[in-house]
């Protein structure tokens, strides 16, 4: 309690702009002794409470820190459940979430910031307009920077997407940070020992991730044939093989499953029957690995200080991997194979693992 007063008493002298001889003055005591709370070096007596709660125009809980640790329960639980419903897929159900949340803490800018997510993941062209409010209201209000980088993307996307107005998207595109100032350059220098390791591989493997999520936008815009398509993927099995040699890959099972996804896709354009059952046959196998993942620890060199959960996936449909690949076989794309042994014994091996 002592703590959460010390840090109350100083930001309540900031915002009121006065001293802590303004304070003493008030309550007819010593300068010293205010310092001394601030310093964490002994705290008011109890009768002198309701009087500085009065000079700052708060309550003694608020004073004392209660009210902020009553909120940060009270949001936790909110994000808690946020984390359920995400890993579920069930967007709409977060919009409601979070707009309760809004009402409870209707100048929290963590929530409007969680809120505008929600928002986009549900509809973000029905939304652009409010998630576009929300993400002006972070830049305009908040100095945290991980809400404004959030914010930052989250304006950039809408416009792009939702709103299709690519100059007001490359507007908040450049207000992003550069590769080289950013948390993750700087925290691997100041930090030490196993730390320091672990953010290294963490980086190493976020490095890894934006290989393949470019490579694949690469493809998506650059009017790629078939066998290119075919070669940019096969040089994305090859980095993640780099990296997870011993194929214990945790979370990334989703990356390699929709990577041969993509390229069955362009074997059966190929009419490449064999090929395009190979790589589904892997897409199946990573769905699957995906979908039943456990907690446990990377074992590859290079990663292997980082631990992974199964719980640590979401997503903004209620499919899981396997679902996706099964509905995917199941329509019309695939139609023509719809009676083949190979395909039946695919969708025989994914349906009790699936969520459709």
């Amino acid at each position: 309690m002592n703590i959460l007063l010390s840090e109350q008493l100083k930001k309540l002298r900031r915002e009121r702009g006065n001293t802590q001889e303004d304070l003493a003055k008030h309550l007819d005591i010593s300068t010293q002794a205010v310092s001394k709370w601030e310093r964490e070096e002994g705290y008011p007596d109890i009768t002198l409470l309701p009087a500085i709660a009065s000079y700052y125009n708060v309550s003694v809980d608020d004073l004392l820190g209660v009210g902020a640790i009553e909120k940060e329960k009270r949001l936790n639980a909110y994000r808690d459940k946020n984390a359920e419903l995400f890993r579920d897929g069930k967007s709409p159900e977060r919009v409601t979430l979070w707009r309760e949340a809004q009402k409870e803490f209707p100048n929290d800018l963590s929530v409007i910031y969680d809120l505008m997510y929600a928002l986009s993941a549900a509809d973000q062209k029905a939304n652009a307009d409010e998630i576009i409010a929300c993400g002006e209201r972070i830049l305009n209000e908040s100095t945290d920077q991980s809400l404004r980088s959030g914010a930052i993307q989250c304006l950039c996307f809408t416009y792009y997407y939702a709103k299709k107005d690519a100059e007001s998207a490359k507007k908040y595109a450049k207000m992003a940070g550069g590769s080289a100032v950013t948390v993750n350059a700087l925290m691997p220098r100041i930090l030490e020992g196993d730390e320091a390791v672990r953010y290294c591989q963490t980086n190493v493997q976020d490095l890894f991730d934006t290989v393949g999520i470019t490579v694949r936008i690469m493809c998506h815009k650059g009017g790629y044939t078939p066998e290119e398509h075919i070669k940019a993927r096969e040089f994305l099995i090859k980095c993640f093989d780099l990296l997870y040699p011993d194929g214990n890959c945790g979370f990334y099972h989703c990356r390699y499953s929709e990577i041969y996804r993509e390229m069955a896709v362009s074997y059966l354009e190929l009419n490449d029957a064999a090929k395009m059952f190979e790589c589904l046959e892997k897409a199946a196998e990573h769905a699957i690995r995906y979908d039943t993942l456990k907690d446990g620890r990377f074992t590859s060199f290079i990663v292997n200080r980082i631990e992974f959960s199964g719980i640590h996936a979401v997503k903004d449909f209620t499919e899981n991997e396997s679902g996706l690949l099964l509905k995917s076989l199941k329509g019309e794309k695939y139609k023509q194979y719809e009676t083949d042994p190979r395909m039946v014994k695919l969708i025989e091996k994914l349906t009790p693992v699936a969520i459709t």
